[in-house]
């Protein structure tokens, strides 16, 4: 058996390594759509653009559970690797057949690092503080993405292609990182990853809390700059606005991991979802500063929070032999959500302005609210029959 860092150690170093990958994500995914809005292309084509990042994310995290091991190490610096050169490369491509594949590469790239990450995580946390050791990574990835705007819109319009490459920079240094500290695989049992089972019907509040946080994080990314531009916001103080945002990403992390750890997770994610539905609803009656700054700030903090509150959830629920699978899974539906997003948004955006792109994300935020607490209901009545002092007997 392979000898391991220490839990905490690896902790450590997938959030450092975490947040220089995201820094370059965070410049990628905020400066393609200037980019291509810049080059004369329509709305649709910019969410096409997002979608086939996207799209390679959820075929890469199809395909990778079906590897005899679940991947480690080498699997996350080669991600890393790639990452930095498609996003380098990105301004340089001409034409949507040159940026549409350095996105789909890049979004392969993205699985090959996130899973085996995640994966890590979920085997390292101890069961009380599960939540915690997800707040933390999660808080490192939204530092990581949220400083990639700030850094990469204000040099954009003097620089584009220096903004591009300064973001393949965080990931390459990343990939170093996580060269020297992380250990060589994900750690644990050594199964069969093609063998296990993941029980998903008793997880479907998971999943589809990773389909709409992916759902609003790919729409939101790929169009929230613009948005703000075409209120007349210039690129700095668009810059600004969007680092509000993940402010409240940044942080919210932390105490709401410790909240859930103490309150219990779902009842935190279901509290989240209440505060974003309520941020896409009011968001676009304001246009002032102010009033954006409230509310990205609250949209930011419970948004992000699905994420890795989900995440922890299924671990909790998922036998440890599965949980290389069950991560896979999640991402892929956290993808399938980033995939239809920005297309969904993008045409809604045409036909009925920019109102229609926070409606139909209310929407899709109300839907997953109400059959998530469907979904838990039912589970809970099916735990408390199974543990009745009759079934017991019987």
């Amino acid at each position: 058996m392979d000898a391991y860092p220490p839990p905490r150690w690896t902790l450590a170093v997938l959030c450092l390594a975490s947040a220089g990958w995201a820094f370059s994500f965070g410049i990628g995914a905020t400066l393609a759509a200037p980019l291509l809005a810049d080059a004369g292309y329509d709305k649709t084509t910019i969410g096409l653009n997002t979608s086939i990042y996207y799209f390679g994310v959820a075929v890469a995290s199809v395909a990778l559970p079906w590897l005899p091991r679940a991947p480690g190490r080498t699997c996350v610096v080669a991600g890393m690797l790639i990452d930095a050169v498609t996003v380098a490369l990105f301004p340089w491509a001409s034409g949507p057949l040159g940026w549409f594949s350095l996105r789909l590469l890049g979004g392969v790239a993205s699985a090959l690092t996130i899973i085996p990450m995640e994966t890590m995580v979920n085997r390292n946390a101890p069961p009380a503080r599960r939540a915690r050791d997800f707040g933390l990574y999660a808080f490192c990835v939204a530092l990581g993405v949220g400083l990639g705007p700030v850094a990469g819109l204000p040099l954009y319009p003097v620089a584009p292609k220096l903004a591009f490459v300064l973001g393949g920079l965080g990931a390459l240094a990343a990939a170093g990182l996580a060269w020297w500290g992380l250990p060589a695989r994900a750690g644990g049992d050594a199964e069969n990853a093609r063998d296990v089972r993941v029980p998903v019907a008793p997880n479907l509040f998971s999943f589809g809390t990773a389909w709409i946080q992916g759902f609003l994080e790919g729409g939101m990314i790929t169009f929230l700059s613009v948005y703000l531009l075409g209120l007349n916001y210039d690129e700095a103080a668009a810059g600004l606005l969007i680092g509000v945002l993940f402010l409240g990403v940044i942080a919210f992390q932390v105490p709401g991991a410790w909240l859930a750890d103490r309150v219990g997770r779902p009842r935190v994610l279901f509290g989240c979802l209440v505060v974003v539905f309520a941020g896409m609803v009011w968001l676009p009656v304001h246009a002032g500063p102010v009033w954006l700054c409230v509310w990205l700030f609250l949209i930011g903090a419970s948004c992000a929070a699905l994420y890795p509150l989900g995440l922890a959830v299924l671990g909790e629920r998922i036998p440890r032999g599965a949980l290389a699978k069950a991560n896979a899974w999640y991402l892929a539906s956290n993808c399938a959500g980033s995939l239809s997003g920005p297309v969904v948004m993008g045409l809604v955006v045409e036909w009925w302005g920019w109102r229609g792109l926070f409606a139909v994300g209310a929407a899709a935020v109300g839907l997953v609210a109400v059959g998530g607490a469907i979904g838990e209901r039912i589970r809970g009545n099916s735990q408390h029959a199974a543990e009745s002092p009759l079934n017991n007997a019987a």
